[in-house]
């Protein structure tokens, strides 16, 4: 299939362990048609020490099958360490667009719908927009996921104790870059934050399901999130 897609655009996804929820990213075609780079931030986080449950030939299995997919090993890192890398690989790989997902999570998109949006949104300053999510199969919420070069911005670790650090994104002038997306609803105010139905940009949804993830898996992650609240 010949992609309709006239932007470079990456997806950034930060992984550990989930093979599953990975290809479930990459058998899409018309996601995988559609961009030019799939980086993959690969490690556990700093601290902790449950063993992976997959074999570490599968990842290399995939990297030998799906040519866009790009792997970089930090484990025992940080995860504003790991994030702060794929913003790094877009900006060395000029990328103008880049998508952001977690391995529990997957895209479906209209690929001409979604090349329009990307085009009309191109001259634009902002440089974060929402990707409509749906949370387990129910909840929906827009999420600030599209990231628009120039890739000059990243995480900074928070000064204060217990503050998770991944959630706010500085730019050189140390303007925040995730309350860029406000102003796509300011322009569509049928897509308003406060209305129970939320909105995202046209041709591009998200959805968050951790039906691979097993029960132990999903448990030692919330252990984890819970006493390490600065990761």
């Amino acid at each position: 299939m010949t992609s309709v897609n006239t932007f470079k655009v990456g997806i950034g996804i930060n992984y550990w362990d989930d093979v599953e929820g990975l290809l479930r990213i990459l058998v899409n075609d018309d996601v995988y048609d559609f961009v030019d780079k799939i980086f993959v931030i690969d490690g556990r986080y700093e601290g902790r020490k449950d063993e992976p449950k997959s074999h570490p030939d599968y990842l290399k299995d995939l990297l030998g099958i799906y040519s866009k997919l790009e792997v970089y090993d930090m484990d025992n890192r940080k995860q504003i360490d790991k994030r702060n890398l794929y913003w790094h690989l877009a900006n060395i790989s000029e990328m103008d667009y880049m998508i952001v997902l977690d391995s529990d999570e997957y895209l479906e998109i209209e690929p001409e719908i979604l090349n329009r949006t990307l085009r009309t949104i191109y001259d634009k300053p902002e440089q974060c927009y929402p990707i409509l999510q749906q949370m387990e199969g129910v909840v929906s919420a827009s999420r600030p996921r599209l990231f628009k070069a120039p890739f000059n911005f990243g995480h900074i670790q928070s000064t204060k104790p217990n503050t998770i650090s991944h959630g706010s994104l500085y730019g050189p002038d140390g303007i925040e870059i995730i309350n860029e997306m406000y102003k796509w609803f300011e322009e569509h105010p049928q897509f308003s934050v406060n209305d129970n139905e939320q909105g995202g940009i046209p041709g591009i949804k998200m959805f968050h399901d951790k039906t691979y993830r097993s029960r132990d898996r999903v448990i030692a992650d919330r252990v984890y999130y819970d006493e390490v609240k600065d990761r």
